[in-house]
């Protein structure tokens, strides 16, 4: 069997999910009642509601006001993509936390929450520099 890797995160409103992430450019995959789920790197992320969220996972939400439990990392093919992204993201009304800048020498990057405070980072890596 194939192992395959789905992210799930808990989000307030699907609607405004959906129209933020298709905002973004990326690729919905399906929307049913609970969750919407989106092509983003190349693997599945389902938006589940909060409620549906805390079933899946027997616990209660962290809250993304006060604390990050994960920082998911998106890879760009270059440079323009982020910046483009940042102007993206701001229009759809996610927050950029960290604005595009140069990393090390040979990554450029930026970080953003999206609507629900999840934290994101996109990066440009330049091999030949690195």
């Amino acid at each position: 069997m194939k192992q395959e890797l789905w992210l799930n995160l808990p989000v307030r409103d699907l609607t405004k999910t959906k129209a933020f992430f298709s905002a973004l450019g990326f690729e919905a995959l399906r929307d049913a009642p609970e969750m919407i789920g989106f092509k983003i790197g190349g693997v599945p992320v389902m938006m589940v509601t909060k409620t549906q969220f805390e079933k899946y996972a027997l616990q209660t939400i962290t809250d993304t006001t006060k604390s990050t439990e994960v920082l998911i990392s998106i890879g760009a093919p270059d440079r323009a993509y982020i910046d483009d992204m940042v102007l993206k993201v701001e229009a759809a009304g996610g927050k950029v936390f960290s604005s595009p800048a140069d990393i090390q020498g040979w990554m450029y990057g930026c970080a953003f929450a999206d609507l629900d405070g999840h934290r994101w980072n996109l990066l440009y890596m330049d091999h030949h520099k690195m």
